[in-house]
């Protein structure tokens, strides 16, 4: 949300080449986010359960 507040107001100050840069370098961040993420999901479900070791009481 900040992102776009960010870019929106730039835009809205007609300053387009700052906001056109700052929607490059946003964009980055979120597709990178949510490449984070889904290679953190993947690795949640191929883990292997049977081999995990159990505190026993």
């Amino acid at each position: 949300m900040t992102a776009i507040g960010v870019t929106g107001y730039l835009f809205h100050l007609e300053e387009y080449t700052l906001s056109f840069i700052s929607m490059i370098v946003f964009g980055k961040l979120i597709i990178f986010h949510f490449i984070m993420e889904y290679f953190d999901r993947k690795k949640f479900q191929t883990k292997d359960y049977q081999n995990v070791e159990r505190i026993k009481p």
